[in-house]
């Protein structure tokens, strides 16, 4: 079975510009935000937030 084409890899190794955000926000409502915001790519850091 073949991987579908990586179009993030495609477009750094073709010289074009990622926009993104680094999330460390524990809310739910706020990453689903986001997520559906537009970011080429979206880093979601669960281990420095502030809740336990």
């Amino acid at each position: 079975m073949q991987m579908p084409p990586n179009r993030f890899l495609a477009s750094i190794r073709g010289g074009q510009p990622q926009i993104g955000l680094w999330l460390s926000l524990a809310s739910a409502f706020a990453t689903e935000a986001v997520a559906s915001s537009g970011f080429d790519w979206v880093l979601i850091d669960a281990d420095h937030r502030p809740t336990t």
